[in-house]
């Protein structure tokens, strides 16, 4: 399936957003620890040392112990006091770790306890589940979430739950640059995209109030609080406050919504959404094109991968999404690529791939001549800006369409991890699409025209 920005002739272009894929990333099967990075002998763990996942649970707990010995003092002008109670590895035969008075307590989760400074976790089930679902530095990523709790009880931080927790995923994107630049772990584009992949499916249920003394927050604010460590580095993570970053806990509209799980049926959503997202630019253009109005496309093209339609002289046979810019329709494939997304991916990910591609014939009508991967994520971005005005419900006089819980974490995943042959090479990694996609939604569109990565 191909899938992706392709120049078929000067005046013939092809413009796709993503489309088919699986309903994970695929992790990396190269990826490994660096050799030599640490050694880890020193690094005791309650358990079964030999078991590949607590393997690379133990090499990033020897880094963390020396980045976070370095980086403590410098954040908050005192020592690191090195975790105390020990790591714990537990599986249904293990003795209750501190903190629980069974192991079954800690089936499917890792924590850090304060009482005790302990940091155990599942591994029996969750952490070979992540390796095999994510990839190995997803485990990582973890380890590093949980350090992000020592720190905060050696700073005596506080705040709400999903505070706490959106600041842990912040420390933990922070630890993930310097693991990738400094090679602790060898982590390449891919395995960022399914490390992502994993912080967003340890999401909160959705609907779930960012008051409730157990939320994490969603898919949505966890990624944006990885994604802001990562970028931004510790001195950012260490600023977070209730509300700063904003939590964007939505509520189901109605009972009818929340007994949907927020999901509209896909023909709904074909037939709908592409008229909601033609109002949405007709009402931004004028505003980002110095008052020059929105013209609708001329075609909008769902179409039977059987019998594909022509984008001036050539087939769009092999295409799941694309927008003709020759004869500026936006075809899709309405059999196979786009249900699939809807039944891994939800409704709200077939919403923000369909709008991507107003966005980028937005762009083309704008005169942009950003290069493809520019073009694709200020595309993305300009989805996100979309994506915000539903939100805020900013056209109530001729928009009825709202949000629900999940779907931004669906817009996510839809960029993330649906995705062709050969998408990375054209248009950058996921990883990059929706940080795109998020600072049109925290930002708005004009802040997608000038988008770099």
């Amino acid at each position: 399936m191909r899938i992706g920005v392709t120049a078929l002739a000067a005046v013939v272009l092809l413009v796709a957003g993503c489309g088919g894929g699986g309903n994970s990333a695929p992790p990396s099967q190269t990826q490994k620890v660096a050799e030599g990075a640490h050694d880890i002998s020193n690094v005791k763990i309650e358990g079964d040392a030999s078991a590949p996942a607590n393997k690379i649970a133990m090499q990033a707990i020897a880094d963390l112990e020396q980045y976070w010995a370095e980086q403590f003092p410098k954040l908050y002008d005192k020592e690191f006091e090195q975790i105390s109670g020990g790591y714990y590895a537990v599986t249904a035969d293990s003795p209750a770790p501190p903190c629980t008075t069974s192991p079954e307590e800690v089936a499917g989760n890792a924590f850090y306890c304060s009482t005790e400074d302990v940091v155990a976790w599942d591994a029996q089930q969750l952490l070979p589940e992540l390796q095999d679902k994510f990839g190995p530095f997803t485990i990582a990523v973890v380890m590093a979430h949980e350090w992000g709790h020592a720190v905060q009880t050696r700073s005596n931080f506080t705040g709400r739950t999903v505070t706490q927790e959106l600041q842990a995923d912040c420390f933990a994107g922070a630890w993930s640059r310097h693991a990738q630049e400094d090679k602790v772990f060898e982590v390449n584009a891919a395995d960022l995209d399914s490390a992502l992949a994993g912080v967003l499916d340890l999401r909160d249920t959705p609907g779930t109030s960012k008051i409730d003394p157990n939320a994490h927050g969603s898919g949505f604010d966890r990624v944006s609080a990885f994604q802001d460590g990562y970028d931004n580095g510790l001195d950012r993570c260490k600023d977070y406050r209730d509300d700063e970053p904003m939590v964007l806990a939505l509520p189901f509209n109605d009972e009818e919504d929340a007994s949907r799980g927020g999901d509209s049926p896909y023909d709904s959503i074909v037939n709908g959404v592409p008229y909601d997202i033609e109002d949405y630019f007709t009402q931004l253009y004028p505003e980002i094109a110095n008052g020059q109005q929105w013209r609708p496309l001329a075609g909008i093209e769902p179409f039977d991968p059987a019998n594909p339609p022509m984008c001036g002289d050539q087939s769009a046979e092999g295409y799941a999404l694309f927008y003709c810019v020759p004869e500026d329709y936006v075809g899709w494939d309405n059999v196979d690529a786009m249900p699939e997304v809807y039944r891994q991916g939800g409704d709200y990910a077939v919403v923000t791939l369909l709008a991507t591609q107003w966005g980028l014939a937005a762009l083309t009508r704008l005169g942009d001549e950003s290069d493809e991967k520019t073009s694709t994520l200020r595309g993305d971005c300009l989805a996100g800006g979309y994506t915000a005005s539903v939100i805020l419900y900013n056209r109530p006089e001729t928009s009825t369409y709202r949000i629900s819980p999940g779907d931004l974490d669906e817009g996510i995943k839809a960029l993330l991890v649906f995705r062709g042959d050969g998408d990375v090479e054209r248009q950058g990694a996921g990883w990059a699409r929706v940080e795109a996609f998020r600072k049109g939604v925290i930002d708005g569109a004009e802040s997608c025209l000038t988008y770099q990565a």
